[in-house]
Order: C-alpha cells, then sequence, then structure tokens
C-alpha cells in the first residue's frame, strides 16, 4: 500500500492569478468544496491504487450534501495551482470551504507539500536547501492553501489531507508514502478552519483493500450521518479508523472552528408527532431471550485466568447491551495475568504460549466490548500489543513481536518499554543498528521509566 504525502506554489503567482480571474469569479455558494485525487504518479514516485476512487466517492457525497464541486484527478503542479484558482473564486462568504485530497504528500523543512503527478521532483543527492527549493517550485505547499482559503472569506474551511507520513522502508505497493522518510509535520490552522491527517505522525495511510482507503471509507459514513457536528464527523472517523487497523492508523486534526455548529447532513431527524390514534395492538411475544452471562461471572472468569471463557462472555454481553465501560475491569485483570505470567519467563513454554494468545483475545475483547472513546482503549491497545510481542519474542516469532511493537509505540509514545522491547525484536532478526538506535532512544532522561531506561543502558553497553 504506497503511502500518501504535501506542497506549496509561488505566492506572487497565485496572487497575480487571483487578479485575472476575479472578474469572471462565479457567485459563492453556501458550500463549496475542491477535491483532488492523483494516483497515476510516476514510477519514482509509486503509482497508487485507490485514491482517485477516494476523490469520486467524496465528490459525490459533498454533492449530494449540497456542495458545489470542483472535481479534479492526476493533475500536475500547474493544473493544481489552476483547479486552486478557481476554488479560491468560489469562497467568498461561503458558509463552508473544503478541501479534500487524496495522494502523495511530504514534509521539507518543517512544511508539508502535495505531490503532484509528472513533479520531477527527487530528494537523491539534494541538501537540506536544495530540498527546500525543489519543494517550492514543483510541488505544492498545503500551508499555502489554507492561508489561501482564509482570506477568500468563507466561514469554515475545512482542510482534508489521505496522505501517508509514515517511513520510506514501509513501502509496499499499498501503502501511500513516497521517499521521505519524515513524514508530515503538524499544522496549526488559522480561525475558523480545521485540518484533518489520515493518519497521525509516523504511521501509515493504508489504501485498502476493496475501493476505497480506510480513513476516506470511514470518513464517508459519518458524512452521511445527519445530527453530527463537523467535529463529531472526524472524531467518529477516527474511532473507526482506530478499530478497524487494530490501533495501527490514528487520525488526527488540528481544530480551530468558532461559532456555532455545522452541521454537514443537516440536523437530525424530530421524532414522529404524537397522535390521537388507537395504538395497533401489540405483535405476538417472542421467545424468550437466551440468559446474559452476569458480570459478576465475567469478573470471576478474567481473576481466575479464563481468558476464553472471559472474552466470549464479555462479547456476548456487547452483542446484546452495546460496548460499555463494564469491560474495562476485566480486560485489565487479564492484562495483568499476562504480566504475571511473563515476569520470570526467559525462554518459550505453554504459559507463553497460553499468554500470546490471550493478548489476542484482549485486542478482540477491546474492539468489540469497549467504547471507542474510553480512556482505557488506547492504553489497554497498546499494553496488549506490547505484552504479545513480548510473548511472541520469547516464542521465537521475532518479526511477529516486531509487528506488535510497531503497532504499540504510536499508541503510547512515551512509554519507553516499548522502545526498549523493539530494540530487543530488532537485535533479535540481526538489526544491530536499527536496535541500538532504539536502545539509545529508551535510554534519554526524557522518558520517566526508570527501570527501562536501564535495561536500555545495559543493552547498550553490551553491544559496545
Amino acid at each position: 500500500m504506497p503511502l500518501r504525502l504535501l506542497h506549496t506554489g509561488c505566492l506572487c503567482l497565485l496572487l497575480a492569478v487571483f487578479s485575472l480571474h476575479a472578474a469572471a469569479a462565479p457567485k459563492p455558494a453556501a458550500r463549496t468544496a475542491l477535491v483532488i485525487g492523483n494516483a497515476k504518479y510516476e514510477a519514482a514516485v509509486g503509482p497508487l491504487r485507490n485514491t482517485v476512487n477516494d476523490a469520486k466517492a467524496v465528490a459525490k457525497t459533498l454533492r449530494d450534501l449540497g456542495f458545489a464541486v470542483i472535481e479534479k484527478h492526476d493533475v500536475t503542479r500547474d493544473q493544481l495551482l489552476k483547479a486552486v484558482v478557481e476554488f479560491r473564486a468560489t469562497l467568498t462568504d461561503a458558509e463552508v470551504g473544503l478541501f479534500y485530497y487524496a495522494g502523495h504528500g511530504i514534509s521539507v523543512a518543517g512544511s508539508n507539500y502535495l505531490l503532484p503527478v509528472k513533479s520531477g521532483y527527487t530528494s537523491e543527492g539534494a541538501d537540506d536547501v536544495t530540498l527546500r527549493l525543489l519543494a517550492e517550485t514543483k510541488l505544492f505547499n498545503v500551508e499555502q492553501a489554507v492561508a489561501d482559503m482564509k482570506s477568500a472569506g468563507a466561514r469554515c474551511n475545512l482542510v482534508i489531507l489521505d496522505a501517508c507520513r509514515t517511513t520510506a522502508v514501509a513501502r509496499t505497493g499499498r501503502t501511500r508514502d513516497a521517499t521521505n522518510p519524515g513524514g508530515l509535520s503538524e499544522m496549526k490552522p488559522p480561525a475558523g478552519s480545521l485540518i484533518a491527517f489520515a493518519t497521525d505522525a509516523g504511521q501509515t495511510a493504508l489504501d485498502g483493500d476493496g475501493t476505497n482507503g480506510l480513513y476516506t471509507e470511514e470518513l464517508l459514513k459519518h458524512l452521511r450521518t445527519p445530527g453530527l457536528t463537523v467535529e463529531q464527523v472526524f472524531k467518529r472517523t477516527r474511532a473507526g479508523v482506530l478499530e478497524r487497523s487494530n490501533g495501527g492508523q490514528i487520525p488526527a486534526e488540528y481544530s480551530r472552528l468558532v461559532g456555532e455548529d455545522i452541521f454537514l447532513a443537516g440536523q437530525a431527524p424530530a421524532p414522529p408527532a404524537l397522535t390521537t390514534e388507537p395504538a395497533p395492538m401489540p405483535p405476538p411475544a417472542a421467545p424468550p431471550e437466551p440468559a446474559l452471562p452476569s458480570l459478576r461471572g465475567i469478573a470471576k472468569q478474567a481473576s481466575a485466568g479464563k481468558a476464553r471463557e472471559c472474552v466470549e462472555a464479555l462479547q456476548q454481553y456487547a452483542k446484546a447491551k452495546g460496548p460499555g465501560a463494564y469491560s474495562a475491569e476485566p480486560i485489565g485483570v487479564l492484562l495483568e495475568k499476562v504480566k504475571e505470567d511473563l515476569k520470570e519467563a526467559t525462554t518459550a513454554s505453554p504459559s507463553v504460549d497460553a499468554a500470546a494468545v490471550t493478548c489476542e483475545l484482549i485486542l478482540h475483547a477491546l474492539r468489540d466490548c469497549l467504547p471507542p472513546d474510553h480512556e482505557q482503549k488506547i492504553p489497554f491497545t497498546a499494553k496488549a500489543l506490547n505484552r504479545r510481542g513480548d510473548a511472541l519474542l520469547l516464542l521465537g516469532r521475532a518479526e511477529e513481536a516486531l509487528d506488535a511493537y510497531n503497532a504499540a509505540l504510536p499508541l503510547t509514545p512515551e512509554d519507553s518499554y516499548i522502545l526498549y522491547n523493539r530494540g530487543r525484536a530488532h537485535l533479535a532478526l540481526g538489526k544491530t543498528t536499527e536496535a541500538k538506535a532504539d536502545f539509545t532512544e529508551a535510554a534519554s532522561s526524557k522518558y520517566k521509566q526508570l527501570k527501562a531506561r536501564r535495561l536500555a543502558e545495559e543493552a547498550l553497553a553490551k553491544l559496545k
């Protein structure tokens, strides 16, 4: 799944073109959008599979929601500049201006750039100054687009970037990434604006196995839902992506929206009015539901270490009652059981194998039983992934352990134990340079876990 990355246009050029088109500017619509999907990149950058599909689906949904949409696919830099000029002319006094981009993007010298097709941009052999000059002349700067939208006068500006922010090492042809290993940089929107990224720093925006990418597929669901404010649309999108990626992709937003709430799909429908007509006869009584497991019984199963029975009972309860905070306590107990089982383990054993299975069951319980916005959702997921990695490492499955640590680290980046453990996985795979880098970082005084720092220092000493 290739990864997606970010550009700037020359300000003087944009202002000049804007002035030439001002006289022909169309009458502003209440809602207006520019939707870009770039897929047919040159081989050096890497073509993408679903980005044009994503742009088409977003454009259709926005039109259904009353947006006037400018839709472009596989644009060069000049075509992108022209589209932005056309878009800017529609923003004056608009209620909402929305810019959506699906494709590659990079960060250069702290600024984010979109990659047009046929850009000719390459980072090979270039120093920092040259890279910045190349980016300014061959790519498109997102910060400039945000500034242009703000100055054009729309009351609410939304910028949605389904672009990757991970390392070039992770390129597989299914992720959205180009050649820059640094990913995208955080952005500070002006007042009245919101900037949404498909994934947080250092993660991968998944292209998906179907017609659309993972982020856009979730976004489309909630854009169409009546009664959701703009902020709720992105919050629910983040929860859906987090759940479906098992914690591996966490969208991020940077918001400075002001004023009244905006409902993109309209207010929720009002409840039906009361009538004086006689109530219909009740339907025949349904057969009684099978008895639900009790929460006390679930807690006892967790305390006894009966992970499979506990998780199956939690899932049955959640199916009937919905996800809830009730699942946090038994999941926490199971996590502590795994910790105890692994505490003294030094080699593969049946108990270590059982710990790995328990962690997998816990991840299923977190997905099915704990609400997406529960305060323990992310820390519990990180712990389950980290402890699963520990068990897999003891079982000699270092590649799988490394995957688990890589998924855990973005969830709790302040946890130096995960860094230290990832270093052990790298070492087991013979990747000494990567192991040394992880141990060095884990030993840093900025982390609070003193024991993890000491273990990392000891590991570094053994590598010398």
